[in-house]
């Protein structure tokens, strides 16, 4: 009886290893690796949300405070999630 236990126990381990597994290597996210990136901003909406567009064309939403749209600036995701404005090169 107890090894019949033991077994069945075992195998619900050893299942639930397997599946979590499986679970985690399917995910395509960058959360273990910071990305950076930098682009205008082309979207500012009321909740303090805004888009965010690289010059590879790629669109990102951000959280941010005082961004207008036009702006210049440089994020980072899944790390700090910070985003700092880049300054104008004087000409």
């Amino acid at each position: 009886m107890i090894h019949a236990c033991i077994q069945m126990l075992t195998y619900a381990v050893v299942i639930a290893l397997v599946v979590s597994s499986v679970a985690l290597a399917g995910r395509t996210d960058t959360s273990l690796s910071e990305e950076r990136f930098e682009g205008t901003v082309t979207r500012v909406d009321t909740k303090g949300g805004a888009t965010v567009t690289t010059t590879e064309g790629k669109e990102y939403n951000i959280q941010g405070t005082g961004l207008q749209v036009g702006e210049k600036i440089a994020c980072g995701r899944h790390g700090d999630g910070l985003c700092e404005t880049i300054p104008a090169k004087p000409q």
